[in-house]
């Protein structure tokens, strides 16, 4: 047989094989899928059965957010602080991993576990009429992605975001005096790029509603309706400098407000 004529043929298998093995991944994708809306139908069935009621549109499909772990970065908290206060500052190891930065604008302090604070003199970091505007630009000049959440007075409050998930724990206060920010305080902020972090696996969707009620009767408490489910991070710190981010559901009910643990499927009663 002619050597184009076979090398034709084995092309031709090579073709067939792979269009095979594509069709059966795709049937595999869509067996599971089909199988995640079945179980999930079941579980918003058993809130029902269980006489809770609930928009389904608020319930999430699938499982987004994954547990996550970040590892303090110190050349970061540098070039935050420079990207604050100007590029000639003065590092001050204060001990207990704390470092402070300083120039003759101000100063911005850090902490192992992501606490931070900062006292800025007056025109150091100006401030317009759009308040809230000007803080998210300061606060994302280190690193701190944020949204909104409430303004008194001179103060205004502001969580962290990290790929449009909430970090529910993590805030800063941030003061307008003058026309200029002159401190942050309270500030809590990530440490470091998160990377997946394997160890964990989240639990189902349907796995998570059937906890929560579950978890909610373990509390003493009895719900009726479920009024929101908000996904997000919670985050926690070790000495070491390393932060676990796991994700969470923060649910409002008609009885008050739960957070879900998506990783262990634990639910505490919120303040």
């Amino acid at each position: 047989m002619p050597w184009t004529k076979l090398k034709n043929i084995i092309l031709l298998i090579l073709a067939l094989t792979n269009l095979f093995l594509l069709m059966m991944a795709a049937s595999q994708e869509f067996q599971a899928r089909r199988a995640r809306e079945e179980t999930w139908q079941e579980a918003v069935s058993f809130l029902a059965r269980q006489g809770v009621q609930v928009d389904e549109s608020i319930i999430p499909r699938s499982m987004e957010l994954l547990p996550q772990t970040a590892q303090r970065d110190l050349e970061g908290e540098r070039e935050a602080a420079r990207a604050l206060l100007g590029d000639d500052v003065t590092m001050e190891a204060l001990g207990g991993e704390v470092y402070r930065y300083y120039n003759d604008n101000g100063s911005i302090q850090f902490h192992s576990y992501g606490a931070f604070s900062a006292q800025l003199e007056p025109g150091a970091v100006p401030v317009g009429e759009d308040r809230e505007e000007d803080c998210l630009t300061a606060l994302a000049a280190i690193g701190f992605q944020g949204e909104l959440l409430e303004t008194r007075g001179d103060e205004l409050t502001f969580r962290q975001i990290w790929e449009d998930a909430p970090l529910f724990q993590q805030e800063v206060t941030v003061l307008c005096e003058g026309g200029s920010l002159v401190a942050m305080t309270n500030g809590h902020r990530l440490v470091g790029q998160p990377r997946q972090d394997s160890t964990r696996q989240t639990i189902s969707v349907s796995t998570a509603l059937v906890s929560f009620l579950n978890g909610v009767s373990a509390l003493g408490d009895v719900c009726s309706r479920m009024d929101q489910i908000q996904p997000g991070y919670e985050a926690a710190s070790a000495l070491s400098g390393a932060m676990t981010l796991t994700p969470v559901w923060r649910v409002t009910t008609d009885t008050g407000a739960y957070q879900l643990d998506t990783v262990t499927g634990q639910v505490t009663r919120l303040e």
